[in-house]
């Protein structure tokens, strides 16, 4: 082959951009698809699928455990998300602000989460959080209250997940936020300072606005990472919950793991998975139709 086509730019480009190509195509196009086509079936994952059609589908929406795991996603889903966004910007902001003392060392404690596994940290919650020897509800009892049944009981056993989730995504996110927080000219709070604004009016009228693109890639990301939450409330839960405690935290993807690798119903779970994409899909496209009225570009 002519040795000029190996050195065009085109050629060059495409042969570099190849390793990650072929990984995206073969570990995630290709599963999709797959998924796409296998909940049209009926299959155990040994036997021959059958084919159902819309089946799988349908029988979703006669499921009253999915409509269960589908509330207790949205309800994480709408409390942890403006959790995270509502801090990371309050502590974001103090973290860079010149007045602030100690800086360094509250970005170190803030951001040890980052280097925490979803699993090992859900682990080490649950440890902290047990009923009889928990640290938590040692110290709570210290100050002469009743223990809280944390992880037994269904009142607060979303509560805890929910908390694990945020102080998981916390950290995270901080890293972002700062990072839009640093891209903000100096300029432009000088002349506000000049004109007499405070510091209110400056976080108002400066950094809110100007941080609208770092706030809604948060909010988009953070979402989708919510309505695939998985490990934390797994681990929460335990291998064999009551009916009661699982109806009160499972989640969608909970629940395609159990009809997939647990009741072996693999067109079934394969149905749930893409109806969860498409749930993710249709909110995503609503956030970028609506980003318009509020997100400024600079």
């Amino acid at each position: 082959m002519n040795i000029k086509f190996w050195q065009k730019d085109s050629v060059q480009g495409y042969l570099m951009i190849a390793p990650n190509s072929i990984g995206l195509i073969v570990f995630y196009i290709f599963p999709i698809l797959v998924s796409i086509f296998l909940g049209l079936f009926e299959w155990n994952g040994l036997s021959s699928p059958v084919w159902t059609g819309l089946g799988n589908y349908s029988a979703i929406f006669r499921d009253e455990l999915f409509y269960h795991s589908l509330k207790n996603t949205f309800i994480y889903t709408v409390t942890v998300v403006p959790v995270i966004v509502v801090f990371t910007i309050l502590f974001g902001v103090l973290l860079v602000s010149e007045e602030s003392r100690s800086r360094e060392y509250m970005r170190l404690l803030y951001l040890l989460p980052v280097m925490t596994m979803p699993a090992a940290a859900a682990l080490i919650w649950k440890w902290m959080l047990n009923l009889e020897f928990g640290l938590v509800n040692t110290v709570i009892k210290t100050l002469g209250f009743h223990a809280v049944p944390w992880l037994s009981s269904p009142d607060y056993v979303l509560i805890s997940v929910m908390f694990i989730g945020i102080w998981l995504g916390f950290a995270f996110n901080l890293i972002i936020v700062i990072s839009g927080l640093r891209g903000i000219p100096e300029t432009y709070y000088e002349a506000a300072r000049i004109d007499g604004a405070s510091i209110f009016r400056r976080f108002f009228s400066i950094t809110l606005p100007m941080l609208t693109p770092t706030i809604f890639f948060v909010v988009v990301t953070q979402l989708i990472a919510c309505f695939q939450v998985f490990d934390t409330a797994f681990i929460i839960l335990g291998a064999s919950p009551s009916g009661v405690l699982k109806n009160a935290a499972n989640t969608l993807v909970i629940s395609i793991y159990e009809n997939g690798f647990i009741f072996f119903k693999m067109g079934y779970s394969a149905a749930q998975a893409f109806v969860l994409f498409l749930i993710i899909l249709i909110i995503t496209v609503i956030q970028f139709r609506g980003q318009k009225k509020w997100v400024h570009y600079s």
